[in-house]
This record gives structure tokens, sequence and C-alpha cells, in this order.
């Protein structure tokens, strides 16, 4: 954006504030001094008539299309007057913009303008008697049915729920898949099966219409599902930073009034023949409150700005203004009322309001207790010493990655059920809010594209079970930022297995959150794409390596047997092991690659057709020990053909997930088979494979054996990889 850009917007926003303000003195101050108990529901549809609503919502749905700054600045200025209609106010804007922003096309054009207009007034309903901090556990249910789906359950503690039209309901949709079957529906409050329920009177928010409902198998069409189960928990977690910043832009207006009128009272009330502000104690506890606003107001102002660049620091930055303002606004509040005696508690000063909305704002959108556990987490993180525990100097690397922005938007594969059942796979723009939670944001520089991530792409195979799915079961990059104490920004990191690309969303994008103890550090001198020239085909050919020879097989003792030869753990087994010193057969389907096997270092080379069928139990023992990717007949014929006391690990299933075998090779000639478990292998044990990869890999194999292709080029690369057209690995540059 240039500076005629900005020039524009700031005009934008001042316009708009100029118009809250006049509100505020036309409506809002007289509304909080009527002493009226009643929701606000007139009043936030006449802002909607002066054009307030719509401070985010895209232009070319009607609204002013602002950055999230502004929404800060009108709650500010409206909590000003009335935290509890600026509450209100906002939880309605906060509703238009979510069906902006993701409803269906018939969504978007059936309450957006009415909602901009306040023909309907919109709340957003996730808390319940039983569950209000922990979110998951939700009692609201939603069952699918012919052309939408049916809900039932209870909500309370709601604003604006007690005259509210439209509510986005978060329901659970499968008790047994957790946050991951939770969804939002869009639900007319006036339908059949709505029944309102008042909640317990709450002084002071009054006007913020604080209430609850009851839904009895009420109806809600298909086109009216604004987040499709499993989108439901992380979308509302994207919303819970701008909540707490703008909460905590309300405490800055309700600081900011108390002020106002404190020192306004304390300057004209005449104490010993001077103002009582001239008083030292008043003047000084005037002047730490008057502190304590202009550090709310920093810590806000950062944290917006956090947030409409999309800095990876926007979480803390959130979780800080929020906690400061629960510490403090209550603090500021009873300073004030202290310095004007008796006449603070009267109530036409408006304090005692503002001393309910202290205490209120401590709760909303997470309690100072959730707040400091959430900072917590990346507390050894943000303030480790210079030097690490094993003397590690603080790197530049380090430094400057904390400077970048990253971008708000990212690229990735996107796996999405289709129409009929199937699945669709396609190259997508998502925003950062998409991301799911995690400990350690990376941005993402290199992934592989890995059999199991052909099935996902191509639906030929159940391999997701949770939509929608960004694929990708490994990934190297950097990371941007860490809740973990164990990974620094600019820290270059490895990810195999844990379910990504299958249950947690994946490598094959720009960016990815995951856990730390997913994560194993880049051996030293390992450049991203080496590792995923590596990938997870050659850290579970490692795996294998090491199976073996704990069970004591040695070079000296006798040949090793590689199935599925062609493949990337194949190729990969076939280096390693003849590198240190094995005598290695590949067994592979494609009888013209065998000068290229034997280039990786076979001895020799068979046709996988002689293990492919069923054969006897018992047969000529050949091998000492076989790394076996294939399964199936093939398995069972590696396991009648290995010698005595041999050991066979088992990493795959490309024939098949059948073992038509028998025990004989076991109790007769004590034979061992070992499974090898790449996806969930413990962390000690992956940080010994990735360090003997960079040991024991020849580094030139790997450079004759990848091929480099760009994000966009994925979706067809896994069609040939499916088809057999693919040799080794296929290494994706997801910048390229």
């Amino acid at each position: 954006m240039n500076a005629g850009d900005l020039d524009v917007v700031e005009r934008r926003i001042a316009a708009l504030l100029d118009t809250t303000r006049q509100f505020a003195t036309d409506t809002v101050a007289r509304l909080a001094g009527s002493g009226l108990d009643t929701w606000a529901g007139a009043a936030i549809r006449e802002a909607c008539a002066r054009g307030m609503a719509g401070i985010e919502v895209p232009a070319e749905l009607g609204g002013l299309g602002l950055p999230f700054r502004a929404r800060t600045l009108v709650a500010q200025t409206l909590a000003e007057t009335e935290f509890a209609f600026a509450f209100a106010f906002i939880n309605h804007h906060n509703a238009a913009l979510r069906i902006a922003e993701s409803g269906t096309p018939a969504a978007r054009g059936k309450y957006v303008p009415a909602m901009l207009r306040g023909e309907l007034i919109g709340c957003t309903a996730m808390t319940e008697r039983g569950a209000g901090s922990d979110f998951t556990s939700i009692a609201m249910r939603a069952s699918r049915v012919e052309n939408g789906w049916r809900l039932t359950g209870d909500k309370q503690w709601i604003a604006s729920a007690t005259g509210a039209e439209i509510s986005l309901v978060f329901a659970q949709t499968d008790a047994s898949q957790g946050a991951n079957g939770i969804a939002c529906f869009i639900v007319d409050l006036r339908t059949q099966g709505c029944v309102r329920q008042g909640d317990m009177p709450i002084d002071g928010l009054e006007l913020a219409g604080i209430g609850g409902f009851a839904l009895d198998d009420c109806f809600v069409p298909e086109e009216d599902v604004l987040y499709a189960p499993g989108a439901g928990f992380r979308q509302a977690m994207a919303g819970v930073n701008k909540a707490r910043v703008h909460i905590a832009a309300m405490a800055c207006g309700v600081m900011r009034s108390a002020l106002e009128t404190a020192t306004a009272w304390t300057a004209s009330r005449t104490v010993y023949g001077q103002p009582v502000i001239n008083q030292q104690g008043v003047r000084w506890s005037l002047v730490d409150a008057a502190a304590k606003l202009d550090i709310l107001d920093m810590l806000t102002q950062r944290a917006a700005q956090a947030i409409d660049s999309g800095s990876p620091e926007a979480m803390q930055a959130a979780a800080s203004a929020k906690l400061y303002a629960g510490n403090e606004t209550e603090s500021v509040v009873s300073a004030c009322i202290q310095a004007m005696g008796a006449r603070g508690m009267a109530r036409d000063t408006g304090m005692s309001r503002r001393l309910m909305a202290a205490r209120a704002l401590c709760l909303a959108d997470g309690s100072n207790e959730v707040m400091r556990d959430r900072l917590g987490a990346s507390l050894a993180q943000r303030f480790r010493r210079r030097a690490g525990d094993a003397g590690q100097p603080h790197t530049e690397a380090t430094t400057t990655s904390t400077m970048q922005t990253p971008p708000t938007t990212f690229r990735a594969l996107f796996i999405d059920k289709a129409e009929g059942g199937g699945t669709r796979c396609d190259l997508r723009s998502l925003g950062r809010a998409a991301l799911p939670e995690g400990d350690v944001l990376v941005r993402v520089s290199h992934s592989t594209l890995n059999y199991k991530d052909a099935l996902a792409i191509t639906g030929r195979s159940p391999v997701v079970r949770k939509f929608p799915m960004v694929p990708g079961i490994d990934f190297a990059g950097v990371v941007e930022r860490s809740a973990d104490a164990r990974f620094a920004v600019g820290d270059t990191v490895v990810l195999n297995g844990w379910g990504t690309g299958e249950t947690h969303w994946g490598g094959l994008a720009e960016y990815a959150v995951t856990r730390g103890d997913w994560l194993v550090p880049l051996p030293a001198g390992m450049s991203a794409r080496h590792s995923m020239s590596i990938g997870t085909a050659g850290y579970t050919a490692m795996l294998c390596v090491m199976a073996l020879q704990a069970r004591g097989v040695m070079p000296e003792s006798g040949p090793v047997l590689v199935t599925g030869a062609n493949g990337g753990v194949g190729t990969i087994a076939i280096s390693i092991l003849s590198r240190l010193g094995y005598a290695v057969t590949a067994s592979t389907g494609r009888p013209d690659q065998a000068d290229y096997l034997i280039g990786l270092g076979a001895s020799g080379v068979i046709d996988r057709g002689v293990l492919a069928e069923a054969g006897k139990p018992l047969q000529k023992e050949a091998w000492a020990a076989a790394v076996d990717c294939v399964g199936g007949h093939t398995l069972a014929n590696v396991l009648a053909t290995t010698r005595y006391g041999g050991v066979v690990a088992a990493c795959g299933l490309a024939q098949s997930m059948d073992l038509p075998a028998t025990v004989a090779p076991f109790i007769l000639r004590a034979v061992s088979l070992i499974g090898i478990d790449s996806v969930y292998a413990p962390r000690a044990r992956r940080l010994e494979a990735w360090s003997r990869l960079a040991a024991d890999l020849d580094p030139a194999v790997l450079a004759d054996n990848t091929r480099v292709i760009g994000l966009s080029d994925a979706i067809g690369a896994a069609h040939e990889l499916l088809e057999g057209k693919v040799r080794g690995r296929l290494v994706v540059d997801i910048g390229r």
C-alpha cells in the first residue's frame, strides 16, 4: 500500500471516528445516564443506520473495508461513554464480519446487508454453562439431516442474546472428534425451536443484553453452515486475538473516561482553599493511573498493528494487552473513585458502572489466568539467555528472523470434501488465520512428495482423516514463532510423521504450525533441500538400518535384501547399507533400472516377480536380513527365505497390508520380524536417525536421485508417482 492509499485510509478512519463520537454524545450518553436496565438494541440499530457497523466488512459487500485498527478505535471511543454498549455493538459487527468473510454466497446476500443496516442484529454463541474457557467441551449438538442440520442444546452468557435476531452458534457434530468435530451455524433466533433464556442480571452490563437461548431440534439449512466440521474450533480460536485486543481497547476507553471524570472533579472541588488535585497524594495517584492508561494504549496499538501486518507476534501482543487491561483497569477506576471520595460513588458520575465494566473485562475472551498461561508458554523462549545452556551463541540469524514481517496470506495445497463424497485438491491462497493452533510456526522452504501424499492428493485412498487438510507428511524450514524453549526464531528444523498431512495440516504449504515435540533440529551442515531429498523415506530407511544393527546384523552376517528398491525408502536403504559395507540385493519390478540400482551400491538385482506370488512356508535360506517396503506375499516369501536367526525390518505395504504367512520361519528358524514405525517414533530415535543420515548417507547419491519441483507442480506429479513414472525422490521447493 503506497503513501496515497494510506492517507485515504486514515481519512476514512478519522471520518468514522467523528461519526462515532457524535453518536456517543447524541445517543449512548443519554442511554447510559437514563437508568434503563434493558438491552440497547434500538441504539445498535441507530448506529448501523449511521454507517458504523461495517468497519472491517469488505467494501464490495457494503462495508467500509477498514483495517482491524479501526475496530479498536471505535471500541475505545464507544467505551469511553458506555462499556456495555460498546461490547454489544462490537459483537454485532464481528458477527457480520464472520459471515462476510466465511459465509456461503447465499448467506452473505441474505444476512450481511440487513445486518449492516441494523435490520438484523447478530451475536456469537460459544459459551455454555458447563463450557466457558473449555470450549472443546461444548454440549450443543448438531446432527446432519437432509438439506441441512438440526441443533439441540443451550447457550448462555451471550451479548445481545436477549434481543438479537441472528446468532452464530458453535456446536459439536461428533463428540468422538473433540475439537475437530466443532462447526458453526447461522441460526435465526426467531425460528421454531428457539427459546430465549435470561441469565441472572449482571450489574452495570444491562445494556449489553447478556442472556442465552435453548435450541430444540432447530433446523439450519446447508447454506447457513458458516464453518464446516473440523474448521469451527480453528476459526473460533483465530478470532480470539482480535477479541482480546478490542477488549483492551475498550479498557482504554473506560480508563480514559474515569480519569477525565476524576480530574475534572478534583480540579473544581476546593478543600482548605485549594483544588483537591493540588493535594500531592491525590495528584500522584491520578498520575500513576494516567501512566497505566498510556501503557495500555501502547500495548493495544502494538497488538493491533501486529494483527494488521500478520506478524507472528500477534498472539503474544494480544495476550499482553488483554492481561494488562485485566490487571490494571479496576485499579485505575478505583483510584479515580478514591480521588473523588463519596462523590465517586454517585450514580450520575458513571464510576460504579465503570468499576463493574473493569471487573467484566477481566473475564471476557479469556481471564487473566488464561492470559498468564498463554504468555507463560513462550516465556523461556522470549527471555532465554544470550548464550544457550550448551554455550551456543545468540546468532545473527535469530535476530534477523525476529525482525521479519511475514505475509498475511500463504500458498498451500488444500484438500477438501467434494460433492458425491470424494475429495478435491487444489492450490489456494489462505489467510494466516486459517493455520491451526500449535507451539511452533515454521516458514516451510522444502517438502517432499511421498507415496502417501500422492494418495491423499489424488483421493485414491482414504489417507486424510480430517478435512480440510493440507497434505505433506514432512517438511523443513525456519522457525518464525516458538512457544517451545527448545526452538528459537531462526532455527532450521525438520519434521516427519506424527499424522502431519493426515490429521494435522502438513508441509505442502508456505507455512506450517506444529508441536515442538514433533520437530528435530536440522543437523549441522545439512540444508533444508538436502534434508527433504532424504525426507521421510530416507529417515524411514535409516530407522530400518538401525533396527537391523540393533539386533546384531553386521556386514559379515551375510547378504541383505531390499524390496521395493526403486522407491524412496528402497533407494536410500541400498545406499546406506552398501556404504556401511553390507552386500545388498535389490528387488524391483523395473529391470530396466538395474544399472541405476547397482550404481546406488546394490551388488545384485532380482525381479520382484520371484517374491510377489504365493510361496511355500519355508524356502531355501538366502538372506541374513531384509528391508521390506512391500508387504503381502512379498514379505511372506522374504520371511520364508531368511536365514536362521535373521532379521526382517518391515516398513511398507506397497503390495498389500496382508501377511499370508505361517509361523514356520519364526519357530523353526528363529527369524525376527521387526515393525518400523516412522510416524510416532520417539524423539531420541529421530535425533539419532537424522544424525546418522548426516554421517552415513553419501550426498552425491541424493543429487542423482532427486527431482525438484515447485508447489504448483505437485498435483500433476502425484499422478505420475502413483503410475510408477517416478524414480527416487521428489523434492518440492515451496517458493518455486
